[in-house]
């Protein structure tokens, strides 16, 4: 991060007093009559409140880049987005925190075929951090859903310090390709309202292999099987972390239980040397069936091959990774 610049200075926004964030906020959205009176905006019409929480290890590109996903997902979801962004002890605002409010339209899939988002942003420093949760709840719609998204903290301890945002939150987004820890290291107090981006970017690929395996029965997927293996570029280590991950959930079910899966199966992750190398995952059996599933994510596209005792078998697909925006809302309200 730069001496001259933070996060907090970078994003967009019109500073406010912190005390009348809120009011300045109804102004933009609630235009003069020609009486002097504000009129309510009918395509002010938010469906989730979501806290994004920038850490100190985030560069300038980085929260831009990530204000303009949640934009970009807001034109879909309107929203109200409340942006946490911690500075340094030496930064100095008129305020303990300074505070900044957006706001942008679009004409999309809201109501009257407009959409709209609403952001404020919170720059504060760790004197301020006994204060965050209740300015934060301040800042909450009432009556909506509340999402938390924490992003380039520089440790799981450091993350874990806010718990109020976990217990708060329906359900908490993590980006473990973004992170130098992995979520099990954070002390979450229902992980089960975590769900990792690497994952839900992984949707197309998860509904090829699907497509492919659904065609047999589980009987004939398992029936000889060993291992099942990973090879991939160090950069889409997270992505096949998570799609091994969901692969030995699936094939666990095939088994009478789970402690006979994990007797049975084996699952190995490697990394190829070469950066540009296509993930190959094998299915690798004791007898002479075998899976192959090789993902040309630079051709969009997904090569299966394999044979299950009924002689070889293949499929190509489309595949790709989801573009930011369409992960987000995944991994809010679906996988």
């Amino acid at each position: 991060m730069s001496k001259t610049s933070t996060v907090y200075e970078a994003l967009p926004g019109l500073s406010v007093p912190l005390g009348s964030a809120l009011k300045e906020l109804t102004a933009m959205w609630s235009p003069v009559d020609e009486s002097g009176k504000r009129k309510d905006n009918e395509y002010r019409a938010s469906r989730m409140n979501l806290i994004v929480h920038i850490g100190f290890e985030a560069s300038l590109d980085e929260a831009k880049e990530l204000f303009q996903t949640v934009i970009s997902f807001s034109h879909k979801y309107p929203c109200r987005m409340i942006v946490l962004c911690p500075q340094p002890d030496s930064w100095e605002s008129e305020k303990d925190m300074g505070c900044k409010i957006f706001s942008e339209c679009v004409f999309g899939e809201g109501a009257g075929g407009m959409s709209c988002c609403e952001v404020l942003i919170l720059g504060y420093t760790l004197s301020d951090r006994q204060y965050l949760e209740n300015q934060t709840s301040v800042f909450l719609e009432a009556d909506l859903p509340t999402y938390y998204w924490p992003t380039r903290f520089g440790s799981a301890e450091l993350l874990s310090d806010y718990k109020f945002f976990f217990k708060q939150a329906e359900r908490v987004i993590f980006d473990s390709s973004r992170e130098c820890f992995l979520i099990d290291q954070v002390d979450v107090p229902q992980p089960e309202k975590v769900h990792d981006l690497a994952y839900s970017r992984l949707l197309p690929i998860r509904q090829s292999v699907g497509q492919f395996l659904s065609a047999f029965p589980k009987e004939a997927i398992v029936d000889g099987l060993a291992e099942v293996s990973l090879s991939s570029s160090p950069s889409f280590k997270c992505e096949g972390r998570a799609l091994m991950s969901w692969v030995a959930s699936a094939l666990t079910k095939c088994y009478p239980s789970p402690e006979e899966a994990k007797k049975a199966l084996r699952f190995e992750q490697q990394e190829a040397g070469d950066d540009d190398a296509m993930p190959i995952m094998s299915f690798v059996y004791s007898n002479d069936n075998y899976v192959t599933f090789t993902i040309d994510l630079a051709k969009s596209e997904a090569h299966v091959e394999g044979d299950l005792g009924n002689g070889k078998q293949s499929l190509t697909t489309g595949v790709r990774l989801l573009d930011p925006e369409t992960a987000l809302a995944e991994a809010l309200f679906h996988g």
